[in-house]
């Protein structure tokens, strides 16, 4: 097709300009002999002087006029001179008045021809004018245009159906060297054969090099704890990961070219998205299905230009709630130090200004001795819990045998037991865990100390060891105490939490000791369970 195109336009091309030469040949030898056949006429109206021998000289396509001095005309072979209007401001006649010679030549478009006029100044004075029509040049070409359709469309047909024959034998060869490049018939092609087979290695190469990058960085942001999404310019989605999907609550698969409103409509979230795509990145919190969660959007720039905006969803619901834990924990410290220190400042004052009787005084050093030791209690408690959080234990975990230091807390409980008239027994059975031996020994004495001081008279404190039917390793201690409402259960391990202020003040309870336990199993990979009802409470701790 392309060859036939070039041969149409060329022949198209080839009669327009030889038409075009061909005219411009003719006209200027049509012009030539117009000159000199005036000259000859001129020549022969000077020898004979009649005005009847000018008659002789014009002809159907030639046009002899006699123009005098003043521009009347004389005579006219075509038309009767009388009715003839004057012609001295023809530029022909002016010049062969000045010069001896003039020429122009004047178009009719109406009659789409070119007349052109050449004028002798006589011996007389007077003026021959000889005048000749020819047909103009967009005259020549349509008579010229059937001729020129007739050589187009045959040269069409022939250049179509050899460049068809000829197409399809050059590209025999080069189809089948694409199924297989060493099937190459011509020898020319072999260097082109073996460099496209060269490319065609890299670019596998190549592809599948990005796609080995393009998996890798899929799998990071799949794998991303935090929400990942990626939006373009028309807050259209372009990428994002499972971790955004599960945060924002996404319902639907694919997402991927949807709007961000596919998501979440939440107002925080749109917020930052539509801030980021004017070009400044913005932060905002929004809770969704229970989760404190951070949004941070940033603008994305490829070549200076802005081109869409990532957005990042973080978790910190643990982190809000780690904060609060702290403020109340900050608030409950100053609380529970200074309910000591006032009552140890008030006796102390009292008794420095003189106002005690000496028979009181020994009583107010006794309670002064009292507040002081439950204050340096909670202060241990504060601190062993302060470095429970801070994982400062950094003692290497060895082997532990439990029931070993189950008999080791019992014994050295048995005297606090008596001084509250309760019972403590042992039912142990060696069990061995890999944990931190201080902090096991301080899980049962918390565990047995609680038991104690909220125990009836007479009651009994019991701690056993083993291995339950699954094979793992358990510490229970259960009292026949007080027992714990169902509606404190679940938070008596918060840190200073109290199911009996009134009592636990008068037992010396600092309110950590639950809080500790928890801690400490947790630090060894354990759990503890409660049940407690009227007849006492059991602590379960399994590993």
């Amino acid at each position: 097709m392309a060859f036939s195109l070039i041969a149409i336009i060329s022949i198209i091309l080839t009669a327009v300009f030889s038409t075009a030469a061909f005219w411009f040949v003719f006209a200027d030898q049509e012009e030539n002999d117009i000159r000199s056949y005036a000259i000859t006429v001129a020549r022969n109206y000077d020898a004979d002087g009649e005005i009847s021998e000018l008659e002789s000289y014009s002809s159907s396509s030639t046009r002899v006029t006699l123009i005098s001095q003043d521009g009347t005309v004389l005579y006219d072979s075509a038309e009767n001179a009388e009715n003839m209007s004057n012609h001295l401001n023809r530029p022909e006649v002016q010049g062969a008045l000045k010069d001896g010679y003039g020429s122009s030549n004047r178009m009719s478009s109406t009659l789409n021809s070119t007349t052109y006029y050449y004028a002798v100044r006589t011996n007389d004075g007077n003026v021959i004018r000889v005048s000749n029509t020819i047909s103009s040049i967009f005259s020549v070409f349509v008579k010229v245009l059937p001729a020129i359709i007739v050589i187009v469309a045959g040269v069409f047909i022939i250049c179509v159906v050899l460049s068809r024959c000829t197409t399809k034998k050059i590209i025999k060869p080069i189809e089948r060297m694409t199924q297989d490049l060493d099937d190459t018939t011509y020898e020319e092609l072999v260097p082109l054969a073996e460099k496209i087979s060269s490319q065609q290695r890299e670019i596998k190469k190549q592809v599948k090099k990005l796609q080995l990058e393009k998996d890798k960085i899929n799998t990071l942001i799949q794998n991303m704890s935090e929400g990942f999404i990626l939006i373009d310019m028309d807050e259209k989605i372009l990428m994002s990961n499972h971790s955004a999907a599960k945060f924002l609550g996404a319902r639907e698969q694919n997402i991927v070219g949807k709007s961000i409103l596919t998501f979440s409509r939440s107002d925080s979230l749109l917020d930052c998205v539509d801030s980021a795509i004017k070009g400044k990145g913005k932060n905002g919190d929004v809770t969704i299905n229970g989760r404190v969660l951070q949004i941070i959007t940033n603008p994305v720039y490829s070549n200076k230009k802005q081109n869409g905006v990532i957005c990042l969803i973080i978790d910190v619901s643990a982190k809000k709630k780690v904060e609060k834990m702290r403020r109340e924990f900050t608030a409950n410290v100053t609380h529970e130090l200074k309910t000591p220190l006032t009552s140890i400042s008030g006796y102390a004052e009292i008794i420095a200004s003189g106002l005690a009787r000496p028979d009181d005084v020994r009583g107010f050093a006794g309670k002064i001795h009292k507040e002081s030791g439950r204050l340096l209690s909670l202060i241990g408690d504060i601190i062993k819990l302060s470095q429970l959080d801070e994982n400062i234990y950094n003692e290497d975990f060895v082997k532990v045998d439990c029931s070993m230091v189950a008999k080791e807390v019992a014994e050295d409980l048995r005297s606090n037991a008596q001084k509250h008239n309760v019972t403590i027994n042992t039912d142990v059975h060696p069990v061995t865990i890999m944990g931190n031996r201080n902090q096991i020994y301080e899980l049962i004495y918390n565990l047995c100390d609680n038991a104690i001081r909220y125990n009836r008279p007479n009651g009994t404190v019991t701690i056993m060891t083993g291995k339950d039917k699954d094979d793992r390793a358990y510490i229970t201690v259960s009292d026949t105490g007080i027992g714990i409402p169902e509606k404190h259960q679940k938070r008596v391990f918060e840190r200073f939490y109290r199911v009996d202020k009134s009592r636990s003040k008068e037992t010396g309870g600092t309110g950590l000791g639950l809080a500790i336990v928890k801690h400490i199993a947790e630090r060894h990979g354990g759990t503890v369970t409660l049940k407690s009802g009227e007849g006492g409470s059991t602590f379960t701790v399994e590993f």
